[in-house]
């Protein structure tokens, strides 16, 4: 028998885990942080400790999961806090190895100072007699984004979130398809519901990139400071930003701490190249470095921290004037992120938006496109893997139930091999 249990991210976007038994061995994917609680709690000051972010639903509630001796493997999708954030407080509970792909890893060990097993993208690995996994590529807006495989004697469950069919990746390889139609006999298909209710196809990656492209050389920049924020995992997005600076004859500075941290681990693995742009970890520290910036700023991109409106990152502490680089009238502000829809989040995003704007700048928001698969890629998943069951997973339960309908659509029925379910509940199959 195999039961699984959502732990986390089946009733918001985030938390992502979920625990599954497979006789008498089990294991975990995912363990991510719920950014919006885990945000609110770092602007209070709240020391960071298992115990206060527990009780806070700040990271997954782990109670239903009665013998953790069972686990054999922690098993990550890829890099993103509201996948692998909680493995630092989390990680300690259990005596089992986390699994991953070499950058999800990298970023793990920055983050948590925890080591893993590595795992190339497309290969499989052995957790025991009984389970093996496999990581598909997928695309997504983290480099070695994956679908795990996991083969057991009852057949196979495909665990599909974050992620999309990007046709012009800008970085890396296309979804790996072909791998996908190769596996028989699908027991389950957890999927990502982020997108489920978008009548659509997530655009490409190359889409962002001429949208930044069509702001750039194509509006009167000359003499005025350009300032970019995006999500500091998004490799590809901040290669497009360098691409774009070198054609307006403009050097790249980056700054702040998470932008660093990932940017060094995709040098690390040598999935990109940024050794001529400026690299600035901590910019309280870095004032006079930023003082000289300042006096010729129209001769560079700042790509900065703080797209969330984050209290304490780079773009918010340049708006309250606490850096000597400064943001004069008619400056240039582009949020190449769209804003994560939690109430927190989306409060600091508008109060930064108020201060921007008070400095006259000009604003231009949502030049992004998601990393999350909409309604008609879900659609093709579903039917190219022809699952027995389905679990609609990372969303809330308008997202989870919008994919639960797709798969009425297609034949599937709520209650006998579609289900819903919320964290801490559990499925038999």
């Amino acid at each position: 028998m195999i039961k699984i249990y959502g732990i986390g991210g089946y009733e918001e976007v985030g938390r992502n885990m979920t625990y599954i038994e497979i006789d008498d061995e089990a294991i975990i994917l995912d363990m991510g942080l719920y950014m919006d609680r885990f945000v609110a709690l770092q602007e209070k000051g709240v020391e960071m400790d298992f115990k206060t972010l527990k009780e806070e639903d700040a990271i997954p509630n782990d109670d239903v999961i009665k013998n953790r001796r069972k686990v054999k493997a922690i098993l990550t999708t890829h890099a993103h806090l509201d996948h692998i954030g909680a493995i630092k407080w989390m990680y300690p509970h259990y005596n089992a190895p986390i699994i991953t792909t070499p950058y999800t890893a990298e970023i793990i060990q920055k983050n948590a100072k925890i080591k893993s097993i590595r795992v190339n993208i497309n290969s499989s690995y052995k957790i025991s007699k009984n389970i093996e996994v496999e990581f598909i590529n997928v695309t997504h807006s983290v480099p070695q984004s994956s679908i795990l495989h996991i083969k057991t004697k009852y057949g196979s469950i495909l665990y599909a979130l974050d992620y999309k069919n990007d046709n012009h990746p800008v970085i890396g390889r296309r979804t790996n398809f072909k791998k996908i139609r190769e596996i028989d006999d699908i027991l389950l298909l957890i999927a990502d519901s982020t997108n489920a209710d978008e009548e659509k196809k997530t655009f490409s990656e190359l889409i962002s990139k001429e949208m930044l492209k069509d702001i750039l050389l194509g509006m009167e920049t000359d003499g005025k400071a350009i300032f970019m924020t995006t999500f500091s995992s998004h490799i590809a997005r901040l290669k497009t930003m360098m691409d774009i600076a070198k054609n307006i004859g403009r050097e790249v500075v980056f700054i702040g701490r998470s932008l660093h941290d990932y940017i060094e681990a995709a040098e690390n693995l040598k999935i990109i190249d940024f050794s001529n742009a400026e690299k600035i970890k901590n910019a309280r520290k870095a004032s006079k470095k930023l003082e000289e910036l300042n006096k010729k700023k129209d001769e560079y991109i700042f790509i900065v921290t703080g797209g969330m409106g984050e209290k304490n990152a780079v773009l918010t502490q340049i708006a309250d004037d606490k850096l000597p680089l400064k943001i004069s009238p008619d400056d240039f502000i582009i949020f190449s992120c769209n804003v994560i829809p939690t109430p927190t989040i989306q409060a600091n995003r508008k109060i930064l938006e108020q201060k921007l704007h008070r400095k006259k700048a000009r604003i231009f928001k949502d030049i992004h496109v998601s990393g999350h698969a909409a309604r008609e890629e879900l659609r093709d998943l579903i039917e190219m893997t022809s699952p027995r069951h389905i679990l609609p997973a990372h969303g809330s339960l308008d997202k989870t139930s919008a994919l639960a309908a797709l798969s009425h659509e297609i034949g599937y029925e709520l209650g006998k091999n579609v289900h819903i379910i919320q964290n801490g509940q559990s499925i038999s199959i």
